[in-house]
């Protein structure tokens, strides 16, 4: 079975992301691994400490047990049988959660995880560990929700940004198929900042090739932009847009630096969650 592989310090962020964690594992029948890492060396937040005082933490890994909290988000939205794997590692929590996605590589199909800003505008996970080091080490896609979002119970409509190239073609089929699974509607938009005639047959080659799938959820839209990230912002507010998908290239220092100011633009002023799919 697929699975979504959740990491937590149990902070209120964490959790505010687990039920989109949740949601995406009902609508996909995907299992949920909720990732722990815990260092004795380093100091705990407040929220572990309590927790840790009523798990044994250090032989947790070597029993059958779940974590309380998560097991009461699971009984108060009624998806107890969902099925829930807990992982304790002691160690650095890059190192050991990298280690454990490629361990298990075949079988993690997503990783969802909370996030917050901090006061320096670098986007991080929880609170000491950069976002943008999860992206650039892992190659799976990840589903960043920020600290602020709010589930609305449903997600109904998706985006995914393109520039109608080659490498977005199998992404948007596999995104084509999870929408259904939602029972979404996929919006690919394609901001265009040169305004000439040249966009209007890529786009229609790019939509042709795609005839063996169903797009009766899909629609495509270009629009002329001279600022893609208002125009992004502005697009995501007007039609309840929630979660954003690009592709997190790693083919050069410029792309990935727009790829993750355009993602820090779309969690500090619309609190959407952003799914960034890993292509070389």
């Amino acid at each position: 079975m697929d699975c979504i592989l959740f990491p937590t310090d149990f902070s209120e962020v964490s959790m505010n992301a687990f039920l989109y964690a949740v949601e995406y594992a009902k609508k996909t029948e995907k299992k949920i691994i909720v990732f722990h890492a815990y260092n004795l060396e380093t100091e705990t937040t407040e929220v572990e400490q309590k927790l840790y005082e009523k798990v044994d933490i250090q032989s947790f890994r070597n029993k059958k047990e779940t974590f309380p909290p998560f097991e009461k988000i699971l009984k108060e939205n009624k998806v107890d049988s969902l099925k829930v794997k807990y992982v304790v590692r002691q160690g650095n929590f890059i190192e050991t959660f990298t280690q454990y996605i490629v361990k298990r590589e075949d079988k993690i199909d997503v990783v969802v995880m909370g996030t917050q800003i901090s006061k320096s505008g670098l986007f991080q996970l929880f609170t000491e560990t950069s976002t943008l080091k999860i992206l650039d080490e892992i190659n799976k896609p990840v589903v960043v929700v920020p600290g602020h979002a709010k589930f609305d119970g449903d997600l109904d409509n998706i985006l995914f940004l393109v520039d109608y190239q080659e490498d977005e073609k199998e992404p948007l089929e596999d995104l084509i198929n999870e929408s259904k699974s939602f029972k979404a509607k996929l919006h690919v938009v394609h901001f265009d900042l040169a305004h000439g005639d040249s966009i209007v047959p890529m786009m229609d080659r790019f939509k042709d090739s795609l005839k063996n799938h169903d797009v009766s959820n899909v629609t495509f839209k270009t629009i002329d932009s001279i600022d893609i990230k208002k125009s992004l912002l502005d697009y995501c507010i007007e039609n309840e847009i929630d979660m954003v998908c690009l592709i997190n290239h790693k083919r050069n220092f410029y792309q990935r630096l727009f790829t993750y100011s355009l993602t820090e633009d779309l969690i500090r002023n619309i609190n959407t969650p952003v799914m960034a799919i890993y292509r070389d």
